[in-house]
């Protein structure tokens, strides 16, 4: 495949008049948009749950509350940076944010189910980052990476492996949430579908989760299952807004890794099935 410095900024990810490499590259870009923004976005309204997160360092709250819009604002830059001027340097510091913030949600005490469960939120940068290498990493850090400069020969087949472990671990995460933490949120989407809200209910929706997550790892090219991840989550996360209020759609946005790691898997084995291309 051939591959050129240049790329379009906006892409249709599904157009097959669009080289697998420029489709790809846009979607870790826009996943990782997604998450920054409506994170940021958080932020900037202040979330009242983020001051459990700042209570591990022992801020005060009035400390925690001033610093909430500051945070929000970086995630915003962050995110719309990646997307426009992806450079090795922030994109170094979304990888790393993304696995503090996660990592945070267990040191509160939330279980690490909470931590795998947000593997959508820092797969794509860790799998952005792995296809640049770091060949050149200090000479170019603030310059903006080309299409290129990923490893598009030697490196797809690491970056499906790295999607589908993410893939694997926000499914087998959620479920845990489901299954053994109980999680208040999830008993309330079940309970707006009209499913019984007991412990049963919550345990066999997060073994079918973690079943999922299992099938992703052994057959991920069972046909239909990237199709039917994607819809399942897009439909999952949506009811955020549809059971909570209007401003919960941040919550549909921050999981934008969680729809575009299949999104992106789908593309690459619908790419290898009509091509040389191989895994």
């Amino acid at each position: 495949m051939s591959s050129t410095a240049t790329y379009r900024t906006f892409v249709n990810p599904f157009a097959s008049s669009i080289s697998l490499e420029e489709r790809l590259f846009f979607l870790l870009r826009f996943a990782i948009l997604g998450c920054f923004v409506g994170h940021g976005i958080w932020g900037l309204l202040g979330k009242t749950a983020w001051l459990t997160f700042f209570e591990v360092f022992f801020f005060p709250t009035s400390l925690s509350q001033s610093l909430m819009p500051i945070v929000g604002v970086m995630d915003i830059v962050v995110g719309v940076s990646i997307f426009f001027i992806p450079t090795r340097a922030i994109l170094l510091w979304a990888a790393f944010w993304t696995v503090f913030t996660a990592l945070l949600r267990p040191s509160a005490g939330m279980g690490m189910s909470e931590f795998f469960e947000r593997a959508g939120n820092y797969g794509p940068p860790i799998a952005f980052l792995f296809m640049i290498g770091w060949n050149q990493f200090r000479v170019k850090a603030f310059q903006r990476i080309q299409l290129n400069e990923l490893n598009w020969k030697d490196g797809l087949s690491s970056l499906e492996k790295i999607l589908r472990w993410s893939l694997v671990a926000l499914l087998i995460g959620h479920g845990g949430l489901s299954f053994f933490n109980e999680n208040a949120l999830i008993a309330k989407h079940l309970q707006f579908l009209g499913l019984a809200v007991d412990s049963a209910t919550l345990k066999f929706f997060g073994v079918f989760e973690m079943i999922l997550g299992l099938v992703v790892f052994f057959v991920p090219r069972l046909p239909g299952l990237m199709i039917f991840i994607l819809s399942y989550k897009l439909f999952t996360e949506m009811l955020h807004p549809i059971v909570g209020q209007h401003r919960d759609m941040l919550e549909t946005i921050e999981r934008m890794g969680d729809y575009i790691i299949p999104m992106m898997l789908l593309v690459m084995y619908s790419s290898s099935r009509k091509s040389s291309f191989a895994l």
